[in-house]
């Protein structure tokens, strides 16, 4: 009798597992392309905790397609990233300068649900994209990022890249921002330097509107899209920015 027993209670041990394991994760799915819409295949797609510097805590490879699936634990990761690693520069590539490519970035992603991220990169990156807002200013929000461009590097070659401006002049930087899908408005962009150990980086403040509708997410996804108008070097970030809840 006691045998008969063992087998299904065991099933129902697996399978309350198997209930768990899923409620405790989510799946971010989508597809890598660039800007024109051609598939990736093969794009290596990353996401990172805590420890930038060292493994992804999640990874794959895209299909033919383009296409990616991630199921990963819920909770909050540093970082998506995601590009052909054989058309990055510093992947010892052997493609011409010309056919090299710079990642995408997500910062700050909050894992809570199932979502799709839709992944475009090409020759610019937009790296480092921070949001916040400053109480008791104008309302809206400040971005901060730093363009950095693929051609604007290569147009001097023999310059050690510490001491290479490759960031977009603002009179060539075309930038468009959306929150939660919706396009806003960019009220400003200034040019900053950025604080480094040693060497020339420089930065972008921006200041853009507030969401025209309001999400019922407790956070706002912001996306920029920056282009460089001299050589047509393009890039994407995302941020996920948690709401504030104040008394």
């Amino acid at each position: 009798m006691r045998r008969n027993l063992v087998l299904p209670i065991l099933l129902l041990c697996i399978f309350s597992l198997s209930v768990n394991a899923q409620n405790d994760s989510i799946v971010i799915s989508g597809i890598v392309s660039d800007f024109e819409g051609n598939p990736a295949d093969s794009a290596f797609v990353e996401l990172k905790g805590k420890n930038f510097g060292r493994e992804s805590k999640y990874e794959t490879h895209t299909d033919n397609n383009g296409r990616y699936s991630l199921r990963v634990k819920k909770g909050r990761y540093l970082a998506l990233a995601s590009m052909k690693m054989c058309e990055y520069p510093k992947s010892n590539t052997q493609l011409a300068p010309e056919d090299q490519r710079l990642e995408f970035w997500a910062w700050n992603v909050i894992a809570d649900v199932d979502q799709e991220i839709n992944i475009h990169y090409h020759r610019l990156e937009v790296y480092g994209l921070n949001v916040f807002r400053i109480e008791g200013a104008t309302p809206g929000y400040t971005i901060y990022c730093r363009p950095m461009s693929l051609s604007k590097y290569y147009a001097n070659p023999d310059k050690p890249v510490s001491e290479t401006d490759i960031c977009t002049d603002p009179d060539q930087l075309k930038v468009e921002v959306e929150i939660n899908g919706v396009p806003t408005k960019v009220n400003m962009k200034q040019k900053v330097k950025e604080y480094v150990s040693s060497g020339n980086c420089n930065g972008y403040l921006l200041h853009v509107n507030l969401p025209k509708n309001k999400s019922s997410k407790p956070y706002d996804i912001f996306r920029v899209v920056m282009t460089d108008l001299e050589n047509g070097d393009k890039g994407e970030a995302m941020y996920y920015l948690e709401k504030k809840q104040y008394e």
